[in-house]
Parts: structure tokens; C-alpha cells; sequence
């Protein structure tokens, strides 16, 4: 599947955000009902989306001053949903690192993507197509619990990655939402070297 299409913009970190996103499912919403995504944090704010009453893998960066509510991100926009409807969700990583397993990372201008399958990741980009990479190294800094995690991977095609993933909040400078994750990442073959910043999202399940 061809990932570049991802829209993600002109990148960077936003004030002094560094946590990781933490991750979580919908609880205690019944069989027929969904949990609302509000525009704000509080009940009266505009409903702008929906959660399935099992959904699982929810980003969430972080919460409000009351911790009654939790900030994650849907269909391209930031919004809030209540916290006593979330429970801690125990997702796959990378090797020791704290990096989701199916994380995705992209930007723009080129746009670009990197999709990291557990032992296999896949690379898009408009002027190098779709490439299959075998998971190499994964490295977490010295000093440092779960990230910044350093990811090599290798193709047949003598190409080489190294990314660098943290656990920050990064902007797209296009759309209205946040994401949980900074990426680096050097492309290197015959020839050729491409150096690419952008951010990353673990898709919902």
C-alpha cells in the first residue's frame, strides 16, 4: 500500500510537550451508545466526532488541568473526550523501546512515509516509490527510557535507513490536530542521500 499520501506539512515541536502519547480503550460505554469527541474540554463543547464503545489504541497527549479530560486527535483535528470512559491500553513496541509497533511517520514537500510492521517496515515517497525494509537495529539513547529510539532497517536494494523517533509533540502546520511523535530519518543508497523530518500516529485499531 502506497503511504505517501499521508498529509502531513511543514513540521515542528510545540512548547515545552515532550511526553510520549499514552495509550488507551473506550470502557464502561454500552453496546449501542458511542463516546462523544468534544471540541473542548467539557461537556457542552461541540460534538465533533465519535469513538466505538470497544475502541481500542487511542492516542491520547495529554490532559486537562481537572485530569477530566483527555486531549487525542480524530479525522485531521484536535478534541477531548472524558476520561472516566478510558482505561489504560497495553500496545506492541519495538524491540525495548517504547515505539508502537504499526506506528506511522510522514511529512510533506516531498510527501513521505515510513510504516514500522514490527520486523518489516515500508517506505513511500513520490520520486523512490514503495520500498520493503527488514528491521535491523532498534536502540534506545543512553540515559533515556523508551525514546528517542534509533531504528536501522535495510532493503535488497543496498538502501539503508536510520530513524530517529521521540516521544514529543509535533504540528503539522496544515491541519488542527497534534501528533505524539518526532521522526528523523536518513535514506541512504548508491548514489543517493535523502535527509526527512515529520511526525508520527499510531493509526486506531
Amino acid at each position: 500500500m502506497n503511504l505517501a499520501f499521508i498529509g502531513l506539512a511543514v513540521l515542528g515541536v510545540t512548547g515545552s510537550a515532550l511526553a510520549e502519547p499514552t495509550y488507551h480503550r473506550v470502557t464502561g460505554v454500552a453496546a449501542d451508545d458511542v463516546l462523544n469527541i468534544r471540541a473542548e474540554p467539557r461537556a457542552t463543547s461541540a460534538d465533533i466526532g465519535d469513538l466505538a464503545q470497544d475502541a481500542k489504541r487511542i492516542e491520547v497527549f495529554g490532559f486537562d488541568a481537572s485530569g477530566n479530560w483527555a486531549h487525542i486527535a480524530r479525522n485531521g483535528r484536535d478534541g477531548w473526550i472524558a476520561t472516566r470512559f478510558l482505561a489504560r491500553d497495553k500496545v506492541a513496541t519495538l524491540a525495548d523501546s517504547t515505539v508502537p509497533i504499526g506506528l506511522v511517520c510522514g511529512g510533506t514537500e516531498p510527501f513521505w512515509a515510513l510504516a514500522l510492521h514490527g520486523a518489516e517496515a515500508r517506505y513511500s515517497h513520490p520520486a523512490d516509490g514503495d520500498t520493503d525494509f527488514a528491521l535491523d537495529t532498534v536502540d534506545v539513547a543512553e540515559g533515556h527510557r523508551g525514546s528517542p529510539a534509533l531504528i536501522t532497517a535495510s532493503a535488497d536494494t543496498n538502501e539503508v535507513i536510520e530513524a530517529t523517533i521521540t516521544g514529543a509533540t509535533c504540528t503539522d502546520g496544515m491541519s488542527d490536530r497534534d501528533y505524539g511523535w518526532l521522526v528523523t530519518m536518513q535514506l541512504r543508497k548508491p548514489g543517493q542521500q535523502r535527509f526527512l523530518k515529520g511526525c508520527c500516529h499510531l493509526p486506531p485499531d
